[in-house]
């Protein structure tokens, strides 16, 4: 019984062989651990994305270190560093009422009231580049704030600046015009885009603190262009659109008849000129037609001389 006692003892591992086993655990665990890190320190930029890289490990504070171009060949950029990433492409910002086409979810417009206080709903987009030559300052300044180097950031950040600054603009431009010729003037709806605009890139950037957004031909160094902005439809309610239209077709129909009187009082004019014409003529253009239709035989006779002649049977056969 105790050989039996002493043999089941013995297949049990002993201490040292635990101890052993758990330091390999350990180790394995903290290659695996370094190695990710190392492997996750491993950067590149995307062709569309510029970076800029922060220090953030675990012994030094976050201190901006470099900023690296579009499409860059991997590099190592530091043990828990943080590389944050932001469009250089044009970007844009689309209100429509087309759910998959705009920046909000669903139909999207910016209603903005007419001078004679009529509500006029406009579709815009605006197109625009990141300022890469202030780029550091725009992280520390926005970036960081609304984690715009995200989608969802970036999303938020453009609602929060764009979307405000574009409902002002149509507000207060929408109000120097009667509804009427904002709907039917193309005059009128390019001036408001006109302004629109203009304005759209000094507020946006007054509002964010710096010339951070320019408009889409922005290159590096370059200076900073103005944005592209475009009106994509208006519309008015129902019953002051049809009111707009029934006015239109009446204003057609006065248009129609005054051409019509004027083409009776010309047609009106020209018989008076030909019946004084025909008056003038007397029997002289009477006897003149009697002969273009050939009612009537004549002949020459020399003046002077007395000729006596007999006229054919009309219609007779000559001998």
């Amino acid at each position: 019984m105790a050989e039996i006692v002493q043999r089941g003892r013995n297949n049990f591992p002993s201490g040292r062989h635990i101890a052993r086993g758990v330091v390999w655990v350990v180790v394995g665990v903290v290659v695996l651990v370094l190695a990710s890190t190392l492997l996750g320190s491993v950067k590149k930029t995307p062709r569309d994305r510029i970076g800029i890289s922060y220090g953030g490990g675990p012994v030094e504070g976050q201190h901006f270190q470099r900023i690296v171009q579009p499409g860059s060949n991997l590099f190592v950029n530091g043990f828990a560093d943080k590389l944050y990433l932001y469009p250089v492409t044009q970007r844009n910002y689309i209100i429509s009422k087309r759910s998959d086409e705009g920046d909000v979810q669903g139909e999207d417009s910016v209603t903005a009231p007419s001078r004679d206080r009529i509500p006029i709903e406009f579709q815009a987009a605006v197109y625009f580049k990141l300022n890469t030559d202030k780029l550091r300052k725009f992280h520390e300044q926005i970036g960081l704030k609304y984690a715009a180097y995200t989608e969802s950031g970036w999303d938020r950040m453009l609602n929060n600046s764009f979307r405000q600054q574009i409902e002002f603009a149509f507000q207060r431009e929408a109000r120097k015009y009667d509804a009427s010729d904002i709907y039917a003037n193309t005059d009128v709806l390019n001036r408001i885009q006109q302004e629109v605009g203009t304005t759209l890139k000094e507020n946006v950037n007054d509002v964010l603190g710096d010339e951070y957004f320019c408009g889409p031909t922005f290159v590096p160094g370059r200076g900073c262009p103005q944005f592209t902005f475009t009106i994509k439809g208006i519309d008015v309610p129902d019953g002051v659109r049809a009111a707009f239209e029934s006015n239109r077709t009446s204003e057609i129909q006065v248009r129609t008849k005054e051409n019509e009187v004027a083409q009776r009082a010309q047609e009106a004019e020209a018989i008076r000129q030909l019946n004084e014409a025909l008056a003038a003529a007397g029997q002289n253009y009477v006897l003149l037609k009697a002969i273009e239709s050939g009612k009537i035989d004549f002949w020459v006779i020399p003046d002077g001389q007395g000729v006596t002649l007999q006229t054919p049977t009309r219609g007779a056969q000559p001998q």
